[in-house]
């Protein structure tokens, strides 16, 4: 077995056009079209790092392209963020915020302390 069970990688998920460029700077890849394939890869990692596998490449933070989030439901979000490992960040696409990130956030807090913390909708 590997002696690197304690080394943990940064990933970002999304569409192979907007990822790609991220490998230059070390940041490893992930494709994903769709919010059931980013789900589904977030669980992976999840459950990987869960489980202290040591054959696999385990990351400590993964960015996500936030269109992509639109529609995972914040329960299975929660899940995937309770712990340490892994930090999720939120990125905007190539067209800008939808404000899909916020509104996790805001709804996570309020489930979290009862009450909404952040700022309003300005929608």
């Amino acid at each position: 077995m590997s002696e690197n069970k304690d080394i943990y990688n940064i990933a970002i998920i999304g569409p192979k056009e907007i990822t790609f460029g991220f490998k230059t700077l070390g940041v490893i890849p992930l494709e994903a079209k769709n919010s059931d394939e980013v789900l589904a890869v977030l669980k992976k990692i999840k459950k990987d790092i869960d489980e202290n596998r040591v054959d696999v490449q385990k990351f400590a933070m993964v960015m996500v392209i936030e269109n992509l989030l639109e529609t995972v439901p914040n329960d299975e979000i929660a899940k995937i963020t309770s712990g340490a490992l892994p930090a999720v960040l939120v990125l905007p696409g190539l067209e800008g915020s939808c404000g899909a990130g916020v509104s996790k956030l805001k709804q996570l807090a309020e489930k979290a302390i009862g009450s909404n913390i952040l700022a309003p909708d300005t929608k």
